[in-house]
């Protein structure tokens, strides 16, 4: 390879770093939801202080981020990139108003999320104005391994990229029914896939419980997964077993009717 070649090359690796590292800044601001320092964000992200005020002020300039001072936190031109997700794919656009209608004829709150590492991404929401504990929005994420669609999620894994990803779990416990350890979680996925679905009761919150189903393809691949949850007072077990389950199943198979393979 020519020393032009090797110059383009690493020109083009460097280009790439550097655009993730200015992601990864981006996303360390969702994990502390405030104001953040320059030596704030470079403790957050690994980076030099020097390199990153350099992505700070990158990102300033660019519109991503804002600057009072010496704290910086995230701008509102960032609501372009999630939309731009959301919009470009017709999976949430045919899902939204599905569960809307269910969120309104069960008055449950609904949602729809992905698997984004060991989390739960939640892309969409539907919230029949019930009192939830746990507030979430486009864009929340909350542990896989304790929430309804993120086990669904992960049950839908192949072998060797759940191994992968369990061993990046940590199990901390924000409850005393919270799942503790790998072998428990590999029992309740292996149930779900039976199953075909998934309830978690108290595990995320106190009081709070959650049934999930997988959102399929026409191909039969799980795409992503949809649940309905509310409080242990307005939703007994039995009536989310024997009534709001069904439902959602049926609402699952009403999307996926419109999915491409």
């Amino acid at each position: 390879m020519s020393k032009q070649s090797d110059e383009v090359e690493s020109t083009r690796s460097d280009r790439v770093n550097s655009l993730a590292k200015g992601l990864q800044v981006l996303l360390a601001f969702g994990r502390r939801h405030t104001p953040m320092t320059i030596s704030e964000v470079a403790k957050e992200v690994s980076l030099t202080p020097a390199s990153a005020r350099r992505m700070l002020l990158t990102l300033v300039e660019l519109g991503y981020v804002d600057q009072t001072g010496k704290r910086f936190s995230v701008g509102p031109r960032v609501l372009d990139l999630g939309y731009s997700y959301l919009a470009s794919k017709p999976i949430w656009q045919l899902t939204q108003p599905v569960l809307e209608r269910f969120s309104d004829a069960h008055h449950v709150s609904a949602a729809a999320a992905v698997l984004d590492g060991c989390d739960a991404l939640y892309t969409i929401r539907a919230n029949s104005h019930q009192p939830i504990q746990v507030m979430v929005s486009t864009g929340t994420r909350l542990p896989a391994h304790i929430t309804a669609m993120g086990r669904v999620l992960l049950a839908a894994l192949t072998p060797a990229r759940l191994d992968e990803v369990i061993s990046q779990i940590k199990f901390d416990s924000p409850t005393e029914r919270s799942v503790t350890n790998a072998q428990e979680l590999r029992a309740i996925l292996a149930d779900i896939r039976r199953d075909g679905y998934s309830i978690v009761d108290e595990e995320l919150a106190f009081g709070l419980r959650a049934v999930a189903v997988p959102l399929r393809n026409r191909a039969g691949d799980v795409v992503a997964s949809i649940n309905a949850c509310g409080t242990l007072r307005s939703l007994e077990i039995s009536d989310l077993r024997e009534r709001v389950l069904p439902a959602l199943q049926l609402a699952a198979q009403e999307i996926r009717m419109h999915l491409a393979d």
